[in-house]
């Protein structure tokens, strides 16, 4: 039975290795070192002074130093917590004025809506089949994010929040 799991898991990998290859393709030409940089801000609510000096002026500057920025508006990101859809909306465009009016210039760097880049969503998707809960209580990460969503207290350690959820 567990040689069966074995040869299962290896054709999965298998399977996922030869989607992650594609088709092939001549190597593209690369310049002496390039450096890409990719960085992404969620689009909740206006810009403060701390995104400023803590990002968005780095972004500024980096786009005159490096030949390949990506900067993305991380929307999906911003959705691990309830949102009013049209007011995230409205968010994405007024982050996205904002950027631009910092001085992200789209011809010297790449500007783009996460949600719209539906590789995002695959890798999620692999990536949540792949990593189990024990190994995400692990994460620093996932414990602050659960401490903050349940009031302190995480259900996937069998903790109640006190309130109650009609389940």
């Amino acid at each position: 039975m567990a040689l069966h799991s074995m040869r299962k898991a290896r054709e999965c990998w298998n399977f996922l290795r030869a989607l992650h290859k594609g088709p092939e393709v001549a190597p593209a030409p690369q310049k002496d070192s390039m450096k890409r940089i990719f960085s992404g801000i969620q689009p909740t609510g206006i810009p403060h002074l701390g995104n400023y000096l803590g990002a968005i002026e780095s972004w500024v500057r980096l786009q005159d130093e490096h030949d390949s920025m990506l900067y993305s508006i991380v929307d999906l990101h911003s959705i691990t917590v309830p949102q009013d859809p049209a007011v995230l909306q409205q968010s994405i465009l007024d982050m996205t004025a904002a950027l631009l009016a910092c001085g992200i210039n789209p011809e010297k760097s790449i500007l783009f809506q996460q949600s719209q880049v539906s590789e995002h969503t695959q890798l999620s998707w692999i990536l949540t089949c792949m990593v189990r809960l024990p190994r995400l209580q692990h994460l620093h990460q996932w414990k602050v994010h659960t401490r903050s969503c349940w009031g302190g207290s995480s259900p996937a350690h069998g903790a109640s929040s006190g309130s109650s959820t009609g389940v």
